[in-house]
C-alpha cells in the first residue's frame, strides 16, 4: 500500500466483498506479508501467508461474503499501524441464507517493503479481529437476531440494574440493622486499612 489511509478499504473490500478464490489470493499476495501472523476470536494463526490464504478461502466457502461497510479507520504512522472499525455483511449457509452482519474491530500492524524499482510500499504483517458479538451465535437462525439486537440487549441491562436496585432496598428493609451494619462497618475498617498502608508507604518514600 502506497497510502494506507485509502489503500486499506480496497484491500479489505478484495477480500470480503463479494469476493472470488481468486481474487482473495491475490489480494492477500499483494498486499500482506510471507510470514503474516492471524489473530481471530476462533483461531490464530501463524504459518504466513499460505495458511491464511487458505482460511480466507474457506471462511468465504463457509460464510459467503456479501460486503462491507467501514465505520472508522485511523492510522498512526510514526507506530506503523492501523485500526478499523466494521462490519461485514455475510450469507451463511448455517443461518439458511439470511443475512448475517458483523461487527468487529481489526488491528492491523503494517511494515515497509521495497518492491520493483526501488519504491517502499507498507504490507500488512499482522492482523487482529476483535468481534462485538458471537459470530457462531449470531449464525443460529432466529436465536441469532434475537441475540444481535441492542434494544434486547439494553432492555436486559436496564432489568438487571433495576433487579439489583431493588433486591439491595430489600435487604436494607428485611435485613436485621445489626447484620447490614456489621458488614457495611467491616467494610469500611478495610478500605481504612488499606488507606493507612498506603498513607505510610507514602511517607516512608517522602523520607527516602
Amino acid at each position: 500500500m502506497e497510502d494506507p489511509r485509502t489503500d486499506i478499504e480496497y484491500v479489505v473490500r478484495g477480500l470480503v466483498e463479494k469476493p472470488t478464490l481468486r481474487r482473495q489470493a491475490a489480494v492477500l499476495h499483494k498486499y500482506f506479508t510471507p510470514d503474516v501472523q492471524f489473530y481471530h476470536i476462533y483461531i490464530n494463526t501463524n504459518g504466513g501467508l499460505r495458511d491464511l490464504i487458505a482460511i480466507y478461502q474457506f471462511a468465504e466457502l463457509a460464510l459467503n461474503y456479501q460486503g462491507v461497510v467501514f465505520h472508522r479507520i485511523v492510522y498512526d504512522d510514526t507506530q506503523n499501524c492501523m485500526s478499523l472499525e466494521m462490519t461485514v455483511d455475510t450469507r451463511p449457509w448455517l443461518s439458511l441464507g439470511a443475512t448475517v452482519s458483523l461487527r468487529f474491530n481489526t488491528l492491523v500492524q503494517l511494515e515497509d517493503w521495497r518492491v520493483e524499482g526501488g519504491k517502499t510500499v507498507k504490507k500488512i504483517k499482522v492482523q487482529k479481529d476483535y468481534f462485538l458479538r458471537s459470530p457462531t451465535l449470531q449464525f443460529i437462525p432466529i436465536f441469532g437476531r434475537i441475540y444481535d439486537s441492542d434494544t434486547i440487549r439494553f432492555v436486559l441491562g436496564w432489568m438487571m440494574a433495576t433487579f439489583f436496585m431493588l433486591a439491595r432496598t430489600l435487604f436494607l428493609i428485611f435485613c436485621p440493622a445489626t447484620l447490614w451494619h456489621g458488614l457495611i462497618g467491616l467494610w469500611s475498617r478495610e478500605i481504612e486499612a488499606e488507606e493507612e498502608d498506603a498513607r505510610t508507604v507514602l511517607a516512608e518514600g517522602l523520607k527516602r
